[in-house]
């Protein structure tokens, strides 16, 4: 009898096969309907054919129909971009690190919400600030973007767009709607309502209230013995076996307002989108004796109790001013936001000393990022002999302060000994980061239209203020100081229409991300490790190369394009030289990443569709100029094949998504873990059971396949008993079968 594996394999691979015949009358990314979406990342308002780059769009639809509430959920059927899940002993609240696009991660992929940054991730935090209700779209820019949004997008851009009244309203004069959803890989429940009112024809406005609450994931298919790590976990003691998250319990909260005014050709929007999420965490894991990965710290603590609280918030207020006059002049907008982020992690520790003593020991942790941010658009439209122009010219700038606090109180309850120690393990000097940047951008059209030519300059600043507290201590010749740069950046993009249906596209980007308050001033000396500051690091840079063909029909589409980037002066984390106890940061000589990206739509009838994209990747780097060159871990092969059929008779929609990923071949270390390759099956239906009342099922993973996430390729094969214990390898499975269902109703 087969394997469900192997059965899963053959669905996957008769879909694929089913479509390769249809390919040649294929055209470009994901739905059909995905070519008349308007993008905001491209600043002008295109539509996704019609921009010389590789942009994904997932609309409100999508994120609906599959219940999409986090990150890594975003882009589970998106091949190429990965979303991490934390699973450390530091980081027990099963957060997001951020995205990886192209193999390039973390803060080198910029994250925003209607415009507004979304904060930077330090070592010891999460970037998990990300909600996707309310969410009109989510638009996953590939590739640098740092001409159009600023330094941050080095490797990409991930924009969330949220609802607007006209939105919800669709015409009309009042509208609400209704959801709730449950989701069984972490019993996570939500509910939400959104009530849209137009007061005349120029004032109207919505409101969205959510509330969700979630327990740790079950990966059902991780192993309680520690797969190849084995588990010194003390399960004896108490301590969760090694395939299992501990106990969590997740309390949600959002808030989105919106008051809209039309007089004339003017547009006003005030907004106030307020997010918070408080998770608690009984840290069973670290039941029994400390292990200690560190030489010479002390070991045989018995802890009894630890528990963790995170207290994460994202707001975010604005005033939207857009002026459209007609004529030369089509829009002249600015946007003015506040957008406080950050997170608070405290913690309770029970334990017994080696020596007998009972301690108690309670830490703290902030973080926040506070902006304050000017975005000032204008879009010109002008004819210039016999070409087209749209030419976008704007200032985008920001101010942000960064603060940063660590504090552990500890009590022998046996002596009465109370030891109060700042920035204990880990600390970098608190910043202000400012940015004025002023950019352009020329979309020029002619020979009747079938030749575009997209140039586009930012002349880029940064500056990077320190403002170290009393905690901080600095290391002699590396004290922090002021760092500032400049940088002009250029892009250029054409696209080449030999008629209506075949177009071909070629796009040149450059990006530059200078290093962040935590790689220049991180310094914390101690008794088994140092951490030095890096106040000379040199920003990171990338200049990129793409060429793509497309093919368009009423019914479908195919895209097909190559990229090749190449990143100097990458920054290392946590680099230990040779023979010291010392950890720091350090520009490495390059990393070079190229791959093709394939997607494609066919709607076979006026029923039943269906779509695919894959994304193969390769990458290598040097550590210094004289280095051999080692390979640079990257996803593997990754595709998706999803077929769509209605049933209008039965109000009834049904889809299968089929994803499957070969192994990894290579990793940056030949001692690396190497996941091998996989394919899944997810179904879902929707069914209108009410006049627009939808109740809508999912079975993601049908045949319960076990197999690893990407991220797992950046473990190694083996770990010591500390590494083993606080963050096993079984953790970076992938969900199990897991079941959802929600209903949404729009009165």
């Amino acid at each position: 009898m087969s394997s469900p594996r192997n059965v899963t394999a053959r669905l996957s691979a008769c879909l694929l096969l089913g479509l390769w015949p249809a390919a040649p009358a294929l055209a470009q990314s994901g739905h059909v309907e995905l070519g008349t979406l308007t993008l905001r990342t491209d600043r002008a308002g295109g539509q996704v054919r019609d921009v010389p780059a590789n942009v994904t769009v997932v609309d409100s639809e999508e994120i609906d129909d599959r219940h999409i509430t986090d990150m890594e959920e975003l882009v589970r059927t998106v091949p190429g971009v990965t979303a991490p899940r934390q699973t450390t002993g530091t980081d027990p609240f099963s957060t997001f690190g951020g995205f990886t696009i192209r193999g390039v991660g973390g803060n080198r992929v910029a994250m925003q919400v209607d415009g507004s940054r979304v904060p930077e991730r330090i070592i010891d935090g999460t970037r998990d600030y990300l909600d996707f209700s309310f969410t009109k779209q989510v638009e996953i820019v590939r590739g640098p973007a740092s001409v159009l949004w600023g330094a941050d997008a080095l490797g990409g851009l991930v924009a969330l767009e949220t609802l607007d009244p006209e939105d919800l309203l669709q015409g009309r004069d009042r509208r609400l709607n209704i959801k709730g959803g449950f989701d069984s890989f972490d019993n996570a429940t939500d509910v939400s309502l959104t009530f849209g009112q137009r007061f005349s024809d120029d004032l109207s406005i919505l409101v969205g209230l959510k509330r969700a609450t979630a327990n740790e994931p079950e990966l059902s298919n991780a192993r309680d013995d520690g797969g190849i790590y084995g588990c010194p976990r003390n399960i004896a003691s108490g301590a969760v076996p090694c395939g299992t998250f501990d106990p969590m319990n997740t309390d949600a909260n959002r808030t989105l307002a919106k008051l809209v005014w039309t007089p004339g050709n003017h547009r006003f929007e005030f907004s106030a989108d307020i997010t918070g999420r408080e998770t608690d965490v009984r840290q069973l894991s670290t039941l029994g004796p400390v292990i200690s990965s560190i030489t010479g710290a002390p070991t045989g603590e018995v802890t009894h109790q630890k528990d963790r609280f995170l207290d994460l918030y994202r707001e975010r207020y604005a005033i939207e001013h857009s002026f459209t006059p007609g004529g030369t002049l089509r829009e002249l907008r600015t946007t003015f936001a506040y957008t406080p982020n950050g997170y608070s992690r405290t913690g309770f520790e029970a334990s017994t000393s080696a020596s007998g003593d009972s301690i108690v020991t309670r830490d703290y942790l902030g973080y926040s990022e506070d902006f304050y941010e000017l975005d000032v658009q204008a879009t010109f439209d002008f004819m210039l002999g016999q070409t087209e122009h749209e030419l976008i010219v704007g200032f985008d700038g920001d101010i942000a302060r960064t603060d940063y606090e660590r504090r552990d109180i500890e009590t022998n309850l046996t002596t009465g000994t109370v030891t109060d120690t700042r920035a204990g393990g880990f600390n970098f000097a608190n910043a202000t980061t400012t940015r004025a940047d002023i950019y352009l951008q020329d979309r020029i059209t002619f020979a009747g239209g079938a030749f575009e030519l997209t140039p586009g300059l930012r002349f880029a600043t940064y500056k990077i203020d320190p403002r170290p507290d009393a905690n901080y201590q600095p290391v002699p010749g590396k004290e922090p100081r002021t760092r500032e740069q400049e940088r002009l950046l250029a892009s250029l993009g054409a696209i080449y229409r030999f008629d209506d249906t075949w177009s071909v596209w070629g796009k040149y980007g450059e990006g530059f991300m200078m290093p962040t308050a935590q790689q220049l001033y991180t310094s914390l000396p101690g008794a088994f490790f140092n951490l030095i500051p890096a106040p000379n690091l040199r920003p990171e840079e990338v200049k990129s190369y793409e060429l793509g063909l497309r093919f368009e029909k009423p019914l479908g589409f195919f895209a097909i394009n190559g990229f090749y980037a190449q990143y100097d002066d990458f920054i290392q984390d946590f680099y230990n030289p040779p023979g010291t106890s010392d950890y720091t940061y350090r520009n490495i000589s390059k990393v070079d990443i190229w791959g093709i990206e394939a997607s494609g739509a066919w709607q076979f009838t006026d029923r039943t569709g269906v779509d695919f994209s894959a994304a193969w990747q390769k990458g290598r780097q040097k550590l210094t100029p004289t280095a051999l060159e080692t390979p640079h871990t990257l996803p593997p092969l990754t595709a998706t094949v999803a077929l769509t059929h209605e049933i209008p008779s039965r109000n009834l929609t049904l889809e299968g998504v089929a994803t499957f990923a070969a192994d990894v071949q290579e990793t940056e270390s030949p001692t690396d873990f190497k996941p091998s390759g996989y394919a899944l099956l997810d179904l879902y239906a929707k069914w209108e059971i009410v006049d627009n009342g939808f109740l809508k099922l999912g079975v993601q993973n049908v045949f319960d396949t076990r197999y690893f996430v990407p991220n797992a390729a950046t473990y190694g094969m083996t770990a010591s008993a500390a590494v083993a214990k606080t963050n096993p390898i079984e953790l970076q499975t992938g969900p199990g079968r897991t079941f959802m269902v929600s209903f949404d109703r729009t009165f």
